[in-house]
């Protein structure tokens, strides 16, 4: 009797412990039917970037699988949205042996420590998925002006133009106002696009591009001005320092020694000309070449024909020698003398009259005389018959 009670009482166990197993085992083998799953789990991102996740929820199960799914942002302060079809979702269900994909879009702040951030996806059986963002540098909640070259050089009479990049490192749109301090005359434009501008709107961690032209004033001596320029509004700013290095204006001026463009002279005959050449600019002149251009058959020289150097408001005396073809009638006739740099030039235009030569004068005289005496001659000879 006792050995079948405890035959009995044997396999009553048994069979519970086979149901216990069975219990504990159906659900363990339900839940590793479900999984959510993304490929990049880990990533790297700067200030302002937006990390997009592609999220499976994988039903490898018998049964339609439902859960509610949500983000967890680990008490940071990250704008993120789980969408699907273009939708906010906030539960998915999973037919059997099949998935669904959702969309996790997160954005990383601008203001910002640099380091490790953990969040976590949650939808229900399918588990809970962890997710680790690196912001590899330190975020800014500003403003930034910069510009790749910020010095120019060039004369008095020239125009400096500065590439500009504006950055708005902030999470709203901001409108800033642009101004430039420059010295007294001179003249700032701001461009965008080819249009004149004194402000521009930037969205929230966007950029412009902006163009600064700078004309110097007429009397600006050679020198290095520096130039800040700022972009600001209420509640940001930002500056940035241009450089505008004049080397100064190319100036010459050439002409007689008394500002008198005329002379005389006969046919053959020449006339020498004292010439001033004066550097009216703030750079000196190097190398001011004389050169003429006159009628066919005349002759033109200059003393000297070459000037080395001439400092600004500095003057030079030049000899120029005027030689007129001997076939040259009487009349007037223009003779062009120039003085040429390498960067600036000027001609001075002399009127120039050719007179009968005083010696043809005296023979006309005497051939008029000699008639006359001939004719005298003869009256007196034959007058008297």
């Amino acid at each position: 009797m006792k050995q079948k009670f405890r035959s009995a009482l044997s396999a009553s166990l048994a069979l519970l412990l086979c149901a216990g197993a069975i219990a504990f085992s159906a659900p363990a083998s339900a839940a590793s039917a479900v999984k959510i799953y993304t490929p990049y789990t880990s990533l790297s991102a700067s200030p302002g970037d937006s990390i997009s996740y592609d999220i499976d929820l994988i039903n490898n199960s018998s049964d339609i699988q439902t859960a509610d799914i949500s983000f967890d942002n680990g008490g940071n302060d990250w704008k993120a949205e789980l969408t699907a079809g273009g939708h906010a979702v906030s539960q998915v269900s999973v037919k059997p042996n099949d998935s669904q994909t959702v969309n996790l879009n997160l954005e990383v702040p601008l203001e910002i420590n640099k380091g490790q951030y953990t969040f976590h996806v949650n939808a229900g059986a399918f588990g809970s998925l962890t997710l680790k963002v690196n912001v590899s540098e330190q975020g800014t909640f500003k403003t930034e002006f910069k510009t790749d070259q910020p010095n120019m050089q060039g004369h008095t009479d020239s125009t400096f133009t500065y590439n500009l990049t504006l950055n708005n490192r902030t999470a709203t749109k901001q409108q800033y106002a642009l101004t430039a301090e420059t010295p007294a005359g001179w003249d700032a434009k701001f461009t965008v696009g080819g249009n004149s501008v004194t402000a521009v709107d930037v969205d929230a961690n966007g950029s412009q591009s902006i163009t600064l032209n700078l004309t110097p004033a007429e009397n600006a001596k050679a020198d290095t001005y520096k130039i800040p320029v700022h972009a600001s509004n209420n509640s940001t700013s930002a500056s940035l320092e241009v450089e505008a290095v004049i080397t100064g204006t190319y100036g010459i001026d050439f002409t007689t020694s008394d500002s008198r463009l005329s002379t005389s002279l006969t046919a053959g005959g020449s006339r020498n000309l004292n010439m001033v050449v004066k550097n009216t600019g703030s750079a000196e002149l190097t190398d001011v070449n004389l050169s003429s251009q006159a009628p066919t058959d005349w002759e033109v020289t200059f003393e000297p024909k070459t000037i080395k150097s001439i400092k600004p408001g500095q003057s030079v005396p030049v000899t120029a020698t005027i030689k007129s073809s001997s076939k040259a009638l009487a009349g007037d006739y223009v003779v062009n003398l120039t003085a040429a740099s390498a960067e600036k030039s000027h001609d001075a235009a002399i009127r120039v009259t050719v007179k009968t030569s005083v010696l043809w004068g005296w023979v006309g005289v005497l051939i008029i005389l000699a008639v006359l005496a001939g004719v005298y001659a003869l009256f007196r000879k034959y007058g008297r018959r």
